[in-house]
């Protein structure tokens, strides 16, 4: 049987900001890095350790699940900018990288005192007595390594998460392992698991998710640039007459506002309309439809809505996209499981896609790709390669050309027709990252590449090895794990929110020409309520039309 025969969908869930040794490393440590198959397993051994800003091995540890910080770990957000990864990989922001640094040796030093963060005095309360974060002298017997160290990257406003206490340096190097983790680690030994899977670009969330999209991040290193012009998957499925869908965060998935091509298929209830006589272009060659008196939806292909309303296409039968993107709830009362918000959340809801889906009708025909964006500055011990193709584009602060991918993420891969205990890696010499998405969409529905980078990428569409369609469960019985209800997230709104409402006003603001700026917010439920109000304004929810 074909793979096209087999395989109708691509469902693909992208959780935030963790690396593949922080939620995986101990998948197989009882078998010493072997699956059952007896495929090798690039996990850790429980001896990898990172010095200290004095000189001395921090060990990786693994989290305890009676913890009470256990499912908010590490308990402060860590950097994961271009310089902070490149520091935290190389001991410096960009070549000439000091000599006598070990590689991936950076993360206790930078979560301990971050490249783009000072330690404000919120976080300072919360340090463990004793502890020293300051810059040392000579620290790290490299004569390069204050020079280096000292070189911030861009500062973003709003990417402060409010820490939980008592913070050590060493909270980088613990690790989840598969009794913390039931859900995601049980999935990921019951089908496949990628273990040489990278982020696009050694950097932080938008421009990888802008590679897992379109391909190429514009030549953007950093979050500064909130929705992007690049055609995307979803515009270039429509262009061959291919379904797709985006579903999540209550229905107003940020995803939609991120791509900026959208705004030629999507409408709103209400608001923005074809009409054949008032349409223009912007620079990208995106079509501005503007309101008519006598409005017609126009919607070609593609649904969007909460994840409710993803549960009810897989309940119904009525219409699952040949590709559907899901996105978790935002902030800090969410599910995307960024440092530091609650873990198991993230589990439960992990859970709930892996059983929806399992229990439609869709189930045997569709292969779901569970992912990360980046690894949000937590440790990892393996180098990322070199050798990516550039989209081509270029960064104009840092000259980096996209040639070097970025640190490992955990990315399952499941199907029925998958074999349990699977380790996938590509047969090529161009390893697995965000555009072998696209280049797996490419190969099952025929869709032409979109830049040199997915043109490279490998697809995974030949992890579907077995002739026969499998009837188990693997997580049959596995109980989700809850989060310490003690706790209590300080109200914030998150850095996403903030990205998200940005990406909305630019919305606004090639609708009307204005140069309305994005607000300020104090809390979660302001940044919530403009979401909201944008959102509905241009889109509206594809289920509840009239």
């Amino acid at each position: 049987m074909s793979v096209s025969s087999r395989i109708k969908h691509v469902v693909v869930m992208m959780f935030e900001n963790r690396s593949f040794d922080s939620m995986l490393g101990f998948l197989y440590e009882d078998t010493h890095n072997k699956s059952p198959l007896g495929h090798p397993f690039e996990g850790l051994t429980g001896t990898e350790s990172n010095p200290d800003a004095n000189g001395k091995a921090v060990p990786v540890s693994k989290i305890d699940k009676n913890d009470p910080y256990a499912y908010r770990m590490p308990k402060k957000d860590p950097g994961e900018g271009f310089t902070n990864t490149n520091f935290q990989l190389f001991g410096a922001a960009s070549p000439p990288y000091p000599k006598g640094i070990e590689k991936n040796k950076g993360f206790v030093r930078d979560f301990a005192d971050p490249l783009t963060n000072e330690t404000d005095e919120t976080d300072k309360k919360y340090l463990q007595a004793g502890e020293k974060f300051e810059l040392a002298e000579n620290q790290y017997k490299s004569e390069h390594y204050e020079e280096w160290y000292k070189k911030a990257s861009p500062k973003n406003e709003h990417n402060y998460v409010p820490p939980f206490g008592p913070i050590l340096p060493s909270d980088i190097m613990q690790i989840y392992t598969p009794e913390t983790l039931p859900v995601l680690s049980g999935l990921a030994k019951g089908y496949a698991v990628c273990d040489h899977w990278y982020c696009s670009a050694p950097t932080e969330t938008l421009p990888n998710r802008a590679f897992t999209h379109m391909g190429t991040s514009e030549g953007y290193l950093y979050d500064e640039k909130k929705s992007y012009r690049s055609k995307s998957i979803f515009k270039h499925l429509n262009d061959h007459g291919k379904s797709w869908g985006i579903f999540g965060n209550n229905g107003r998935p940020y995803t939609i506002p991120f791509c900026e091509d959208l705004d030629g298929i999507m409408t709103s209830h209400g608001s923005t309309y074809k009409d054949e006589n008032t349409k223009d272009e912007n620079e990208s060659g995106s079509v501005i439809q503007h309101l008519s008196p006598n409005p017609t939806p126009v919607i070609q292909n593609a649904k969007w809505g909460s994840f409710d309303d993803f549960k009810t296409i897989l309940q119904q039968g009525n219409g699952l996209p040949e590709y559907t993107f899901l996105e978790p709830v935002w902030g800090s009362k969410g599910n995307s499981q960024h440092p530091n918000y609650n873990v198991a959340a993230g589990e439960q809801y992990l859970y709930d896609i892996y059983q929806a889906l399992r229990d439609s009708s869709y189930w045997e025909d569709t292969l779901l790709i569970i992912t990360y964006d980046e690894h949000g500055g937590c440790y990892d011990h393996i180098t990322p390669p070199e050798g990516a193709t550039s989209p081509p584009a270029k960064s104009k602060a840092f000259g980096f050309d996209f040639d070097r991918f970025g640190i490992r993420v955990p990315t399952l891969l499941i199907s029925p027709w998958i074999e349990a205990g699977t380790v996938y890696r590509t047969s090529g010499n161009v390893p697995l990252d965000h555009t072998s998405i696209l280049a797996t969409i490419h190969e099952l529905f025929g869709t032409t590449y979109l830049t040199d980078r997915d043109k490279n990428a490998p697809h995974v569409l030949d992890v579907l090895t077995l002739d026969k369609v499998r009837t188990d469960n693997p997580i049959e019985g596995v109980v989700v794990p809850q989060d310490n209800p003690a706790l209590k997230d300080m109200d914030h709104a998150s850095q996403i929110q903030h990205m998200h409402a940005a990406a909305l006003t630019n919305k606004y603001n090639r609708e009307t020409g204005e140069s309305k700026e994005t607000p300020s917010f104090k809390t979660e439920d302001e940044a919530n309520q403009y979401i909201k109000d944008m959102h509905d304004r241009f889109y509206g929810d594809y289920y509840k039309r009239d």
